[in-house]
């Protein structure tokens, strides 16, 4: 697959594409800014996680800058393949201009190109802001889990539906 989209946010212009082995020190340290403790990887496991075959993936670049992005997973569930986000992370400064949306569509637009019907997330309980952007994008809460992050920190988990069924009702 191949990513060539630009989009406008504000002023400037940035460019998705897919990740690269040498974006790996950029997206582990905008991890360690955008994410505690107990909800960040290890610099290993992002390796592994945006390496990996089943991997899908968008870089959000503004020149040299890497503003954002988001590593997904293509998984079998029962017989039928489904994505998960694994993390999407935005700079700071990039935030609230559009580019997280953006970057889920992509993920969303790849998870559907990887013949997902589907795709699930976490997201910490005390992460109000995500939890409203992905209830905007569509995603629906369908449980808890208890301590996901650790001992005492939860997790919701979403899901959404990536494709339509095609089967009709059959006639009566």
């Amino acid at each position: 697959m191949s990513l060539a989209a630009d989009v406008r946010v504000g002023v400037d212009e940035v460019r998705l594409r897919e990740y690269r082995r040498g974006d790996l020190d950029a997206i582990f340290a905008l991890d360690v800014v955008c994410f505690e403790p107990p909800f960040r990887f290890t610099r290993e496991a992002m390796r592994r996680f945006a390496e990996a075959k089943s991997a899908l993936t968008v870089i959000a670049e503004s020149g040299e800058e890497i503003a954002g992005f988001s590593i997904a997973q293509v998984e079998r569930v029962g017989g039928a393949r489904a994505a998960y986000v694994v993390t999407l992370d935005v700079a700071p400064e990039w935030r609230r201009r559009g580019l997280a949306q953006r970057m889920m569509r992509q993920i969303e637009e790849q998870a559907r190109a990887a013949q997902c019907v589907e795709m699930a997330l976490h997201v910490s309980v005390e992460n109000e802001s995500a939890v409203r952007f992905y209830e905007r994008a569509g995603y629906e809460r369908t449980q808890v889990v208890r301590d996901f992050y650790g001992r005492g920190r939860d997790a919701l988990v979403y899901f959404k539906m990536l494709v339509q069924s095609s089967v009709a009702p059959a006639a009566e």
